[in-house]
């Protein structure tokens, strides 16, 4: 089974012609969610879970004018609300995690509005700064304990989420880890949707109603097999069947979203850590 699916990965990889290494500006986020959350058909909907949450527990503002950033972090470690620069708002409430257990089949995830599968535990709050929140989650079965590390980087105006996953049996595991967000660039559902190996982006290009974007990309570099693609939709991410809405871009006029992804071998008792970030453009 396993060789199986990562033989499904890297032909979705070689299609891409691959080589390599795989406050104030948000007063009516609310409601720009509200909306935001039933723009996908009904059959791309993802079920939720009575822990699945858009509400934010903590946030946080760096910056001014083109060099603001704003962000918030629920309770359950989805980042919401990124605004930046000043008043260009891209996450509304679609945003989060997921992996599949390759070893069993299993998928995990928690997009907030998009969607969460039943098998997470409550989140604990592990710390919180003013710049950072730490935030761990285990899955029901026991078997993984997902730690995010979410923090504000002012100098460059980006977010950084160093996600840790670790293997809490007594024998070796292959996951499949992502990140997905729902990007409306300007806060506008038909953007400019676009890909590398190292980040996916939703932006408007001057002349196409507005000039900024979005991207979610790999920060630093990564030992583990990885791959930033886009979708045409906005719908989350199935962890064992992440390439199904997988798109070649440039798309235009699409309302699109964003994954990055990794391949990563997890021995027993042990942890491994992926690092995306968000980053205007």
């Amino acid at each position: 089974m396993k060789k199986l699916y990562l033989a499904v990965i890297l032909f979705s990889l070689s299609s891409l012609s691959f080589a390599g290494t795989l406050s104030n500006c948000i007063y009516n986020s609310q409601q720009q969610r509200a909306a935001a959350s039933q723009k996908a058909e009904s059959s791309q909907a993802l079920p939720h879970s009575p822990l699945s949450t858009d509400v934010c527990s903590f946030t946080f503002t760096s910056g001014a004018n083109n060099t603001f950033l704003q962000y918030c972090v629920t309770a359950n470690g989805n980042v919401l609300d990124v605004v930046t620069p000043l008043s260009q708002q891209h996450i509304f409430g679609r945003e989060g995690y997921g992996f599949c257990d390759i070893n069993s089949g299993t998928e995990y995830f928690d997009y907030a509005d998009a969607g969460d599968t039943l098998n997470w535990n409550p989140a604990t709050v592990v710390s919180h700064s003013a710049t950072k929140v730490k935030i761990a989650r285990t899955t029901n079965d026991g078997i993984w304990t997902l730690t995010q590390t979410i923090s504000q980087s002012a100098a460059t105006s980006s977010i950084k989420v160093s996600m840790t996953l670790k293997n809490n049996t007594l024998v070796d595991r292959e996951v499949q880890l992502s990140r997905f967000a729902d990007i409306d660039a300007d806060g506008t559902v038909a953007n400019t949707v676009d890909a590398t190996i190292n980040d996916a982006m939703l932006f408007n290009s001057i002349g196409r109603g507005g000039s900024f974007g979005l991207a979610l990309q790999n920060v630093g570099t990564s030992p583990f097999t990885y791959l930033g693609f886009i979708q045409n939709t906005p719908a989350g991410v199935l962890s064992c069947t992440p390439f199904t809405h997988q798109a070649i871009g440039p798309l235009v006029n699409t309302d699109g979203s964003a994954v990055m992804t990794y391949v990563i071998t997890i021995p027993k008792g042990a942890s491994k850590t992926v690092n995306v970030g968000y980053r205007g453009l």
